[in-house]
């Protein structure tokens, strides 16, 4: 069985479908929240684990070959059976039984009409055998087309096919109407929300029985025309072991180390300045792996890195951070981590950069640095920590910035800055800044967008690359 983390459902719908037992899930939305790819996702992933078949009463069947040949022995088209013919829905045993909860007279379909689409997903059910997952897209065009109730034909079919033959099935609403709820044993809504002037798509696990609801929303995406969802453990499989391979530069910019985000701003313009803000409640790693790409890619190529690591990272603790990335020789050439002289000891390494940690504008001196980055080349990095920068130098550390920002725009050097929440340089530094990415977290997603220049928002995910960090961008479509 594959391991459900690297399903592209949400995990608990994937324990869901595989309890014991038949289950029914009901999945509602209004028009275009992405029902329909979401439900033909469960198909293929788990045409090999149950027996799926889609039945679907609004695209026709060669639509759906054309998008996912795959559905060609899964699909469940209308021609009669032949040998096994019903005469009705009256004849079907959930309507057919006396103890049946909807009275007979509620019933507007007259005993003798054939229902083919009905007659063939029983009579698929009823082979036996292997479990079967039945996607019925939309029970509302269905009760339609027979004249039914939604509601009755609910109540037969999970009489008859979830509790009568152990067999999972998902209705498919296209409304957002909450009344049937109650006849699902799970229910999930998908939507398209706003986020700062954004739409991002959301799936909300409203119920699923028998299930432990770890994260009760995720946000998901439907680029390529596959459905894929962003969950709490975005950052499994790390890679931050691996050596780091660098990506080659943007024309006539420099690289961020990440291929997505070069790809998303260009690269990083000589002489700009970039503000990424970091919201609240992000995990350590992620600032971690933009500064670790960051340095990095500038160290790999030689070039100079003056570095001021976020949470008052150490010296010996920011190498740590780089571990595996890049060797000794390499941090020893081109990387400068700023810490003040008072709290070096004899272990710190030649990459440590002792200040005084009194005037900025002091200790950041252009010619300060060209000397303690001699080895390396330019154009520089000056990648800078607000939450570090300002609990060494105070929170009006913007005011003795001026000269290094005008030192590093005049060499032809980038000049990064990272803010915290609590960060008191955010707006001043926002003002300066030709590019202000954000990187927040939506329930359990890692979402970066850009504010200056506007862009959509994009899954922040960690996965193998053959270069650059770790991490890949996904935009929500």
């Amino acid at each position: 069985m594959p391991d459900p983390f690297i399903s592209s459902l949400p995990n608990e719908i994937v324990r869901f479908l595989e309890n014991p037992g038949g289950h029914s899930l009901i999945v509602r939305g209004n028009a275009g929240t992405g029902k329909t790819t979401f439900v033909l996702q469960v198909a293929e992933e788990f045409k090999d684990r149950q027996r799926a078949h889609y039945l679907s009463t609004r695209v026709s069947d060669s639509s759906l070959l054309r998008q996912f040949p795959w559905l060609a022995e899964r699909l469940i088209t209308r021609e009669e059976t032949g040998t096994r013919r019903r005469s009705g829905f009256g004849r079907l045993k959930g309507v057919g039984s006396g103890d049946l909860v909807v009275p007979r007279k509620e019933m507007t379909v007259s005993i003798g009409r054939t229902m083919p689409d009905l007659e063939n997903l029983y009579d698929l059910v009823e082979k036996g055998g292997e479990r079967v997952l039945v996607i019925i897209d939309s029970i509302d065009a269905l009760a339609d087309r027979y004249e039914l109730q939604c509601r009755e034909l609910m109540i037969a079919l999970q009489r008859d096919l979830v509790e009568g033959q152990g067999a999972n099935l998902i209705f498919v609403l296209e409304s957002n109407d909450h009344m049937l709820d109650y006849l699902g044993d799970g229910v999930v809504e998908c939507s398209r929300v706003e986020h700062e002037r954004r739409l991002v798509r959301e799936m909300d696990l409203m119920k699923l029985r028998g299930v432990e609801v770890q994260q009760p929303i995720y946000l998901f995406t439907l680029k390529g025309g596959k459905f894929r969802c962003f969950g709490a453990r975005w950052d499994r499989g790390c890679g931050m072991s691996k050596e780091f391979v660098r990506p080659e530069d943007p024309s006539g910019r420099l690289s961020y180390g990440i291929i997505d985000l070069d790809e998303m701003t260009g690269g990083l313009s000589p002489g700009a300045v970039t503000l990424i803000e970091l919201g609240a409640g992000l995990p350590p790693a992620v600032s971690g792996l933009l500064e670790r790409s960051l340095v990095s890619s500038f160290a790999k190529a030689g070039r100079g890195v003056l570095w001021v690591p976020l949470r008052k990272e150490s010296g010996a603790g920011a190498r740590g951070l780089l571990q595996n990335s890049i060797s000794d020789q390499e941090m020893d050439k081109a990387v400068r981590v700023i810490e003040p002289a008072s709290q070096m000891d004899l272990s710190s390494g030649r990459y440590v950069m002792g200040v005084e940690g009194s005037m900025v504008s002091d200790d950041l001196k252009w010619k300060n640095i060209a000397y303690a980055l001699d080895g390396s080349s330019q154009p520089f990095l000056s990648l800078m920590g607000f939450d570090s920068l300002e609990s060494i130098y105070g929170g009006e550390v913007m005011e003795g910035l001026v000269d290094h920002l005008a030192a590093v725009k005049r060499n032809g050097g980038s000049f990064v800055g990272l803010t915290s929440p609590t960060s008191r340089s955010t707006p001043r530094l926002a003002d300066l800044a030709t590019v202000h990415l954000k990187v927040e977290r939506i329930g359990g997603t890692v979402v970066l967008y850009g504010s200056k220049p506007f862009t959509e928002c994009f899954a922040l995910t960690v996965e193998e690359r053959p270069r650059g960090g770790c991490v890949s961008l996904t935009p929500l479509v």
